[in-house]
């Protein structure tokens, strides 16, 4: 049992890695899937530590990651925590790009002109 569960976590890990070798880190969201998403950041993120000449180590250490494999696990599988996302982007010095997120567009604001805050109905 557990050489078959091991034959299928090394499948799918080898399907996880042909589909991050054909995703572009300038891939457009809005054609991806979550998981799909999920690599192109961490993609990017590699992109960025390379760009900065950093290690890996590095980077762990710099966002202070309770674990030094956190940052490696999260460039190979795309997976992390929100909060030490945020941490390994602040380490980057990319806080700025990361406070636009959900922010209200221009447009958000001027169709609320006049409105009402909404509140939850009961």
């Amino acid at each position: 049992m557990s050489d078959l569960l091991d034959k299928f976590k090394k499948a799918q890990g080898k399907i996880k890695n042909k589909k991050k070798e054909k995703l572009n880190p300038n891939s457009s969201f809005s054609t991806l899937t979550d998981d799909e998403i999920a690599l192109v950041l961490a993609l990017r993120a590699k992109r960025t530590r390379l760009y900065l000449d950093k290690k890996q180590k590095d980077i762990s250490s710099k966002a202070n990651l309770s674990s030094s494999s956190t940052y490696p696990n999260f460039e190979q599988k795309g997976t992390i925590s929100l909060l030490n996302f945020i941490k390994v982007i602040r380490a980057f010095g990319k806080l700025h790009e990361l406070e636009q997120l959900l922010k209200p567009s221009v447009q958000d604001k001027i169709d609320t002109i006049g409105e009402k805050e909404k509140q939850r109905i009961r």
